[in-house]
């Protein structure tokens, strides 16, 4: 099952600088307490029981409070097959329609905030599909079958689903930066970026953070981890 990634930590102390992820990504709190930030809406502490849903390219970061240790779980989807599931999906009236145009992934930049929900029966039914995804017993088509049903009946029907304001400049920017960057992944500079991009550095660093809350050279480094992830798993 390549479309799903899903983890635990127990008892950690690891703290995280800000990142984002091309995966639309699911956690859920399950002992301790963190703090969780992100440039698209307030810092918030979560506890036990929380579940965080963090839509692909959304900056973000989520640690434990000082001297204290969490435990979580942590599972990343692939944003092109949910996707394709959304659309499959797109005539069920169980689900909200906006989800279909929001979770699209034509472009890589945010689109959709991310969120917080407390809620005992959410955290139970995500805490369930990962105790079976974990189970090396069951077969990867009972799990596929499983993990589809609790996404459609449950999770993202029951998830908030609200979109990013952009502008047209946005998109104009956003699509011209990610291809200067894509074009030269280890030697730009913020020098030949800026004149690539025809803006000072400093308008360059302004809009950047403004646009998708990290700084350009966050973002590259970023950008570096997530495709050598990429060339792990194969």
């Amino acid at each position: 099952m390549p479309y799903v990634e899903t983890r635990r930590a127990c008892q950690s102390r690891i703290c995280y600088k800000s990142h984002s992820h091309p995966t639309f990504s699911i956690g859920a709190v399950d002992c301790g307490m963190s703090h969780f930030s992100s440039f698209f809406i307030n810092d918030q502490k979560i506890q036990k029981g929380s579940l965080v849903v963090i839509p692909a390219h959304v900056e973000h970061s989520c640690n434990p409070l000082p001297n204290q240790a969490w435990s979580y779980q942590m599972m990343h989807l692939d944003a092109e097959w949910l996707t394709q599931l959304m659309q499959e999906l797109e005539q069920d009236i169980m689900l909200k329609p906006k989800m279909i145009s929001s979770l699209t992934v034509n472009s890589p930049i945010p689109l959709l905030k991310p969120s917080i929900i407390n809620s005992p029966l959410l955290y139970q039914a995500f805490t369930n599909l990962n105790t079976l995804l974990f189970n090396k017993n069951i077969s990867t088509l009972h799990k596929e079958q499983y993990l589809i049903e609790i996404l459609t009946s449950i999770l993202l029907p029951s998830f908030d689903w609200e979109k990013i304001s952009h502008s047209d400049y946005y998109q104009q920017f956003s699509c011209k930066f990610i291809e200067c960057i894509e074009d030269d992944m280890e030697n730009l500079s913020l020098q030949s970026l800026s004149a690539k991009m025809n803006i000072s550095r400093y308008t360059l660093i302004r809009l950047f953070k403004h646009y998708f809350g990290l700084t350009p050279h966050a973002y590259q480094l970023n950008q570096k981890i997530n495709h050598a992830r990429n060339l792990l798993k194969k």
